[in-house]
């Protein structure tokens, strides 16, 4: 169990790593601190998770002591301190400074917004079609895409309100069937839908300017998908300025027409799709994750050495004739200990030069490190493989005895 504070060393450390990400007027984005943070190869779902905790005020960037709750809470979970990322921020972890914005937001999470279903009789609208179709054309979809991408937020949710200018731009379309629609999507009463949600409620409105009636009902595998969506949280997606597309030519079919002048006011209209520009962060480095996880590692290959030398003793005790053999593995595992524990120095030591070597050094260093990495985990499977052949031997003459 990890200490219930977070040390001068380890802030000393996250200070180091919040800097170098570059951040402006002391925070960082999304963007800026996703190569970090996706270096723990912990799932997308995780870090999701971590980063909402994290922004304790809200606004999509981490200043120095929320970065400071996402690393720490990342290194715990890579340490096995939680089996999973935690429902609510640990106490410990609460910034004095911050406190009073965690009670707030404890007190004001009460479920979102839930719109009324409307009447049957709102439903069977006269002249309208019952013959929908769930079909979207690439065409469509690219322009239920390029609407989803100009008016979801940061985390890639889309509310209600945040297309108000459409609703307006539809004509002959009552506000009950907009709500309807969203309902439909939104079978969990979320305050946001996420893109698979959004793109769905675009197609029903877009049917329903069509003349087709609002559906009562989705397919099944839709609702089984939508109640159990969760925010795709992919910080690479982070909206940034959104660039003027090319206007569309005048169409005068209601299918073409849907959702075009809405989309040239975002400025994203023509057949240009919504591109983001997230900054790549391909070329960060960090060892520190490497190093927690050589850490368990060596763990682990010593229980395997414990559990090999408890297995001997057995044997032995017993006339086992494959003690030599046993014997071997263990001082293989033993060496493999040993070489692993020399990379572990060695890593510590090319952490702690860093500061006086060049940015090109210190990442030929860690491609390096991570190749012999590499290396020595095809060698301890291979080793593990000849052991369990062993000890399957072993299993087999006790049987045969």
């Amino acid at each position: 169990m990890s200490a219930q504070t977070i040390s001068e060393a380890e802030q000393a450390k996250y200070w180091d790593i919040f800097t170098s990400l570059g951040p402006q007027n002391g925070v960082v984005s999304g963007g800026q601190a996703m190569g970090v943070l996706r270096s723990s190869q912990l799932s997308d779902n995780q870090l999701e998770r971590i980063w909402d905790l994290a922004d304790i005020q809200g606004d999509g960037n981490l200043d120095f002591e929320e970065f400071c709750v996402a690393m720490r809470l990342i290194f715990d979970v890579i340490n096995g301190v939680y089996p999973d990322v935690p429902k609510s921020l640990p106490d410990f972890l609460v910034p004095t400074s911050k406190a009073h914005l965690v009670a707030a937001n404890q007190a004001v999470n009460q479920g979102p917004e839930q719109f009324d279903q409307p009447d049957d009789h709102d439903l069977e609208e006269p002249g309208l079609s019952s013959d929908f179709d769930w079909y979207m054309t690439p065409a469509d979809l690219r322009k239920y895409e390029n609407i989803y991408n100009g008016a979801s937020d940061h985390h890639g949710q889309l509310s209600f309100d945040a297309l108000s200018d459409l609703y307006s731009s539809l004509n002959n379309v009552p506000d009950t069937d907009l709500r309807s629609a969203w309902n439909l999507v939104n079978p969990r009463s979320d305050i946001t839908i996420g893109k698979d949600q959004a793109v769905a409620f675009l197609h029903i409105l877009h049917q329903r300017v069509q003349g087709v009636r609002v559906p009562r009902s989705i397919p099944a595998s839709l609702r089984a998908t939508f109640q159990k969506t969760q925010v795709d949280y992919d910080v690479n997606k982070a909206r940034t300025n959104r660039a003027q597309g090319n206007q569309a030519s005048a169409r005068t079919s209601k299918k073409a027409e849907f959702g075009q002048n809405y989309l040239n006011r975002m400025g994203i209209g023509g057949n240009k799709s919504y591109e983001s520009k997230g900054t790549d962060f391909s070329s960060t480095k960090d060892t520190d994750w490497e190093e927690v996880r050589l850490q368990r590692q060596l763990a682990d290959i010593e229980t395997k050495i414990k559990d090999t030398e408890a297995e001997a003793d057995r044997r032995k005790s017993r006339g086992s004739s494959h003690q030599s053999s046993t014997a071997l593995v263990r001082r293989e595992l033993e060496a493999m200990l040993d070489w692993k524990r020399r990379e572990l120095t060695r890593l510590d030591s090319s952490t702690a030069g860093a500061a006086d070597q060049s940015l090109e050094g210190a990442r030929n260093d860690v491609d390096m490190l991570k190749q012999q990495l590499d290396a020595l985990e095809n060698h301890l499977s291979k080793r593990e493989n000849e052991l369990q052949q062993v000890l399957a031997e072993i299993d087999r003459e006790k049987s045969s005895t």
